[in-house]
């Protein structure tokens, strides 16, 4: 086996492994937020993440027809960047909803 699919299954496991790190924040941060509507939030969570997950698909299938996989790649790596530097400004642990 060479260098490289060792390499790329290594990095996938390392990065599927890290965020599954972000599940914990997830779930701990929205049962901090309000107990009466954790249900409802989330819910509204689970389909934000099913959306993307959809047009995520079909987003993929046209980058890579006008493009190739590392092009996926720098969409999804900027992705994250920008989702993490949200989170990091806007997210607090003061209760929303009284």
């Amino acid at each position: 086996m060479s260098e490289v699919p060792a390499m790329a299954v290594l990095s996938m496991t390392g990065s599927q492994g890290s965020d599954a790190f972000s599940q914990s924040g997830l779930y701990s941060i929205t049962k901090s937020l309000d107990h009466a509507m954790l249900v409802h939030l989330l819910g509204l969570l689970n389909t934000a993440g099913v959306l993307a997950a959809v047009f995520g698909t079909a987003a993929t299938g046209f980058i890579i027809q006008q493009g190739s996989w590392n092009d996926v790649f720098k969409v999804a790596v900027a992705l994250y960047i920008v989702g993490t530097l949200v989170w990091n400004i806007f997210s607090t642990g003061e209760k929303v909803l009284d």
